[in-house]
């Protein structure tokens, strides 16, 4: 792993205005940017930064992600698992409605 210290936006630095504690590294064996929080207790490890390139999009998504936006990061969940449980249900449905309509034929 590779501490970031220095970058061309300076995320690095304006990190830290989201949270002093946090720090930036390059993870070399898988490849990605992580965020790590100094004060963590046993493992300094917060999230996985989804982009490539390290932008103002890191801040963005640091922010976003933040222990007091957790109610609505959890709401957002929530809500994105219902609708995925609809569409399962009605999927689920329209094959065994297809089955049936299968079976049905062949008698």
């Amino acid at each position: 792993m590779i501490k970031i210290i220095n970058d061309v936006y300076n995320i690095s630095k304006r990190i830290k205005d989201i949270d002093k504690d946090y720090y930036i590294v390059y993870n070399t064996s898988k490849n990605n940017f992580e965020i790590h929080n100094s004060k963590q207790i046993g493992n300094s490890y917060c999230l996985t930064l989804p982009y490539s390139k390290l932008d103002a999009r890191a801040l963005m998504y640091v922010q976003k992600t933040k222990v007091k936006n957790i109610d609505e990061i959890l709401n957002n969940i929530e809500t994105e698992n219902k609708l995925k449980e609809k569409e399962d249900k009605r999927n689920t449905t329209n094959e065994l409605t297809n089955i049936i309509e299968e079976n049905d034929k062949r008698r």
